[in-house]
């Protein structure tokens, strides 16, 4: 709704764009204040440790990130934030302050399916305190927005070819397909999975630290966490339960990415910083705890000191900005080759290639990142992408990566109709494609019976080949 008010204003993507920017910008700063003052009335850290855990999370380099460009984190930390730092008036019994927390709830799970965590931890604290009514009050705004949510996406999902759901249907059908669909490939990448979710989140508290280091951090951290998150749960109950709420989210979730846990991160930091006082509390040893205290300044320096030097070297947006110059290249070559009412496929920009250039769009690929056959990618297989465009009706594709996620449906094209591949335009790690055909060139030809050989294609007077280099891997298309 922000970004439908920005439109409004403005049909410049540029002007767009940067609004974006400085109110995510503001969302972050506003949040970062809400939460230290949530942290300072809940936790015995008071108002210094408040702040300087807020300061920390929300200036944390891989949480700036998203900020920067039209993502729903900085929106969704405000609204989270915003929640809990009315929750001592909400457990003192307030009505204006239930009433403020629901509305608040309300527009996290609008904002951010993951808000459901944020809605759980407040039911479930509230209930355990026995106070029925106010859980109910506080999260019915936000349940009944999720059940109608849920129940007119489930009704959309249906005219929804089976192949694009993953990617076009509701979250819910998809985790479904991810889990209890496919039970032994998702418990038996759990650990790894668990494993890599911890690499992460204290790759994010200890920015900077690679390799063996960042594992025995681990070692470290692990146990601190537990500590300061049992703390919270006493003390900030809240905060604790959507700690541990949104770990399961994350553990559940099938791909892992930091922008997942930007949500998560200043709970953990919290917990981390908690249980190190809960740790230090229980000895009596007075050079104990100034040791901690030691450790810890020297902890925040080089935490600033690094985000200070990402920051000044333009790391949060580095990877972005790969992906801007890569769109914008595409885009104007599609300007130039497609027709407006063409179809167009691509694996990750087929969104925003309808916003920069309004043609009709599909996903060219699949996303089952825990798919039932390991052995099968997880971008789908050759026979799933030729029923995906049929389906679809996709005539022209933006081949990213170098081509190498549709080459060999590409080959399978052209054997079944030589000449139906036509290559448009080249540009750098990509390339423009038209598929001239009926659908009997996208007949699915099991892959498993023969592989395909590469075949000559249509070409344009470079001569060059189609498919440029069959290697790296797929970025993340979700």
């Amino acid at each position: 709704m922000v970004l439908a008010g920005l439109w409004f204003l403005s049909d410049s993507i540029g002007v767009v764009t940067m609004a974006a920017t400085f109110l995510n910008l503001a969302f972050l700063a506003a949040a970062g204040a809400l939460f230290g003052l949530a942290v300072s009335r809940s936790t015995p850290l008071g108002l210094r440790g408040g702040v300087a855990i807020a300061a920390i999370a929300f200036a944390s380099s891989d949480v700036l990130r998203p900020a920067l460009i039209p993502l729903s984190e900085s929106l969704f930390l405000l609204l989270m934030s915003g929640a809990l730092a009315v929750w001592p008036r909400v457990e003192e019994g307030h009505r204006t302050a239930i009433a403020l927390a629901g509305a608040l709830l309300l527009g996290s799970v609008a904002t951010r399916t993951a808000g459901l965590a944020l809605v759980i931890a407040f039911g479930l604290t509230l209930l355990l305190r026995r106070r029925v009514g106010s859980a109910a009050a506080v999260t019915a705004p936000a349940l009944a927005f999720v059940l109608g949510w849920g129940w007119w996406s489930g009704r959309a999902a249906e005219a929804i070819p089976d192949g694009a759901r993953d990617l076009l249907g509701p979250y819910g059908g998809w985790i479904a397909q991810q889990t209890v669909a496919a039970p032994v490939s998702f418990l038996s990448n759990l650990p790894s999975h668990a494993l890599g979710l911890g690499e992460r989140a204290v790759a994010m508290a200890f920015p900077g630290v690679i390799g063996t280091p960042i594992w025995i951090l681990g070692v470290v951290v692990t146990p601190i966490f537990v500590l300061g998150i049992l703390a919270l749960v006493r003390r900030f109950p809240p905060l604790g339960w959507f700690g541990v709420v949104y770990l399961g989210v994350l553990l559940v979730w099938p791909y892992l990415d930091r922008r997942l846990i930007v949500p998560w991160f200043p709970a953990f930091l919290a917990a981390l910083v908690l249980g190190v006082v809960e740790a230090v509390s229980r000895m009596k040893k007075e050079n104990v705890k100034k040791a901690a205290m030691g450790v810890g300044a020297v902890w925040v320096l080089a935490y600033a000191s690094v985000t200070a030097g990402r920051i000044a070297e333009g790391w949060p947006t580095e990877a972005y900005r790969l992906r801007a110059d890569r769109l914008a290249a595409g885009v104007e070559a599609l300007r130039q080759t497609a027709p407006a009412d063409a179809v167009v496929g691509a694996p990750e920009y087929w969104a925003a290639l309808h916003l920069h250039g309004g043609w009709s769009v599909a996903p060219s690929v699949r996303f089952d990142p825990l798919r039932a056959d390991p052995d099968e990618p997880m971008w789908g297989t050759v026979d799933e992408q030729l029923e995906l465009w049929r389906t679809l009706r996709i005539d022209h594709l933006l081949l990213e990566q170098n081509g190498v996620l549709h080459s060999d449906a590409l080959d399978a094209v052209e054997a079944a109709c030589p000449g139906a591949v036509v290559v448009l335009a080249r540009m750098p790690s990509q390339m423009v494609v038209r598929i001239d055909g009926d659908d009997t060139c996208l007949t699915p030809v099991s892959a498993t019976r023969r592989r395909l050989p590469a075949a000559a294609v249509r070409r344009t007077p470079s001569r060059q080949p189609l498919v440029m280099m069959k290697s790296g891997l797929p970025s993340n298309v979700r």
